[in-house]
């Protein structure tokens, strides 16, 4: 099944919800990585909050002479953040945070990285300094130029000229969504000051509540901006287009014979780094078939793991029983030459059941536990049929 029907799937099941999961197109580039194309498609609908209107600009002249502008738009917080998840940006916990440098400054810091479709990553440090009595100032000018200018956002010209006394105007240059001048409110001399004050004090006592997440926020949309090369605004029909977003991902194609011996080569060299170089491990012992069975005396090989696992009902029990053996052979492999050249070996006082012969300690627990009796290799292969 591909993306594009499981996609299909999915919103066909859930067609009465609100998706969040972006169109995807994924492409294996090599054996090791994939690329995944994400779509994200703005809402330019009025009141969506994916945008926001920050003015507008000229981009010609009508016909008559006259000057033809549009609105432009940039991408408010949502959208943002919908790009920085489908592109992957990560923002280091420890250097994205917000500090207090005094009663009126707060300065949010954002640390953000993101994997470029090459492969390497690109990080990004961004601030945000929101000091209450700038921001004042800020607002104490803003107001000033709208009492004097005019109003000319409709809500809030309709607004103010409920609560102040003042004068509509018509703008014949810039025409409105219904291809009429535009109008404007300007506030009389007699409550320019009442507008201004009012106006600062009701986004200053705003600010005052929300000054530290506004300046870690601002610190992270900085962050996405400038990680995704993201423009100051768009036209409208700009954003109408979805954002297409590169991501890279770490995705072997396991089907492939060299991507499964480099993963083990891998996982292999990861252990050494973790416990230390390791001797390789014992070559598998060909097949004993009957002929090669009787060519050997099995209490001769009893201490080697290969044999024993054959004969052990419980894997798991087999492991712990030769992990203790093994501080046991390494003691004997740390005998003196002259002990073993004598070949006189103390006996362990333990003997078959059934021939007589005498057994080691670890054949007599093993045959205890699974027979209950004492018995040497060859017993034992007789008392299991």
């Amino acid at each position: 099944m591909n993306n594009s029907t499981t996609l299909a799937e999915i919103q066909s099941k859930y067609q009465n919800c609100n998706l969040l999961i972006p169109a995807a197109t994924s492409v294996q580039i090599n054996p090791f990585y994939k690329c995944t194309v994400m779509e994200v498609v703005p809402d330019t609908s009025d009141n969506s909050g994916d945008i926001f209107k920050v003015g507008n600009t000229k981009v010609g002249e009508d016909r008559n002479g006259n000057a033809v502008y549009v609105d432009v738009f940039s991408l408010a917080k949502p959208l943002l953040m919908k790009l920085a998840t489908a592109a992957g940006i990560q923002f280091h916990p420890e250097y994205t945070t917000v500090t207090r440098e005094n009663a009126n400054t707060y300065v949010g810091k954002a640390y953000g990285a993101v994997r470029l479709p090459d492969g390497t990553f690109k990080t990004h440090a961004e601030t945000k300094r929101i000091c209450l009595d700038d921001e004042e100032a800020k607002y104490r000018l803003e107001f000033m130029d709208k009492s004097i200018m005019g109003i000319r956002d409709w809500k809030a010209a309709k607004s103010a000229a409920d609560m102040f006394k003042g004068e509509w105007h018509e703008d014949p240059e810039k025409l409105n969504k219904w291809n009429k001048p535009e109008k404007y409110y300007v506030i009389a001399d007699c409550d320019r000051e009442k507008y201004i004050e009012r106006s600062i004090l009701v986004n200053m006592t705003l600010l005052r509540k929300t000054a530290s997440e506004k300046a870690q926020t601002g610190a992270i949309l900085r962050v996405i901006r400038a990680l995704l090369g993201i423009k100051g605004t768009y036209q409208l029909q700009e954003l109408k287009k979805p954002f297409a977003v590169p991501t890279v991902t770490f995705s072997p194609d396991y089907s492939d014979a060299n991507v499964r011996q480099a993963m083990l080569q891998q996982g292999m060299s990861s252990m050494g780094n973790m416990f230390g170089a390791t001797s390789a491990p014992p070559a598998a012992l060909p097949f004993a078939t009957e002929a090669f069975a009787d060519s050997f005396d099995p209490e001769e090989n009893l201490d080697n793991p290969a044999f024993v696992s054959e004969h052990s009902a419980d894997e798991e029990n087999y492991a712990d029983d030769y992990r203790q053996e093994e501080p046991e052979r390494e003691q004997e492999h740390r005998e003196p030459p002259a002990q073993q050249e004598t070949g006189q070996e103390e006996s362990t006082g333990y003997f078959c059941d059934e021939c007589g012969k005498e057994i080691t300690e670890r054949a007599y627990e093993y045959s205890i536990n699974k027979f209950g009796k004492p018995l040497c290799m060859k017993c034992q292969k007789g008392a299991g049929k």
